[in-house]
């Protein structure tokens, strides 16, 4: 049997709007079904449209001049792509791809941007939503330089479990060592150790949480102090 078709309001910043500022952007929103690798923001390209994700993740990635990439902030369905349209920034030096495959809201970047502007509930949500983002960056930053694999990718896996909704991650071995700059065979290596302690399980480019709380046990505490950050702004 199908799944039925996420809600707009499975997006949390949308599901935070009072009615009057939501039915204003209602006629706006298109549903999109988007897959793995889709591009929805180019570097140096003026952004166009906002995406809201129901229940698929991406991700920002900056890539050095050898080629190297790593993840710099995801976005799931506690948050929305293309922030720089909101700051008068109008493009941005990283793209932002899809990393796991689902649906999402898009609006015209202009429309968010007009009811923004007008200083109402919109304005007070994504600003406390861009606050989030600059925690997650900061935690980020110190944790991939501090903490072990092994926690580094618990985190991020209840990260990404928490944007998509669901504790099964469509997500290869590959893209995860982009995700947390190390190399394949050290993200293998970390899932076998999270496998063997029957925290996860893993099969073909998908990861199963079997264990959650025994997962955030196991994760650093950048986790935690991301979740209460984020439940203390939106509940």
């Amino acid at each position: 049997m199908s799944q039925p078709a996420p809600s707009p309001t499975a997006n949390r910043l949308l599901a935070h709007l009072p009615a009057e500022e939501f039915d204003v952007l209602c006629p706006h929103m298109e549903r999109v079904q988007l897959s793995h690798g889709d591009r929805i923001i180019e570097p140096h390209v003026p952004v166009k449209d906002n995406y809201f994700p129901l229940n698929c993740l991406l991700s920002m990635v900056t890539t050095m001049e050898d080629g190297a990439s790593v993840e710099c902030g995801s976005i799931g369905r506690e948050g929305m792509s293309g922030v720089p349209v909101l700051l008068d920034a109008a493009e941005t030096t990283m793209p932002t791809f899809v990393q796991v495959p689902g649906e999402a809201i898009r609006i015209k970047a202009a429309v968010v941007k007009e009811l923004y502007d007008r200083g109402g509930a919109l304005k007070k949500i994504l600003n406390r939503y861009m606050h989030t983002v600059i925690v997650v960056s900061s935690q980020s930053t110190a944790c991939n330089r501090l903490h072990h694999i092994e926690a580094r990718l618990a985190r991020w896996l209840l990260m990404s479990s928490d944007g998509v909704g669901s504790d099964e991650v469509n997500i290869t071995h590959e893209y995860l060592a982009v995700m947390l700059g190390v190399r394949r065979a050290g993200v293998s290596e970390a899932a076998a150790k999270l496998q063997e302690r029957s925290l996860i399980r893993y099969y073909r480019g998908n990861v199963l949480i079997t264990d959650r709380a025994g997962l955030e046990a196991y994760a650093c505490e950048c986790y935690s102090v991301v979740k209460a950050e984020y439940e203390r702004l939106f509940g």
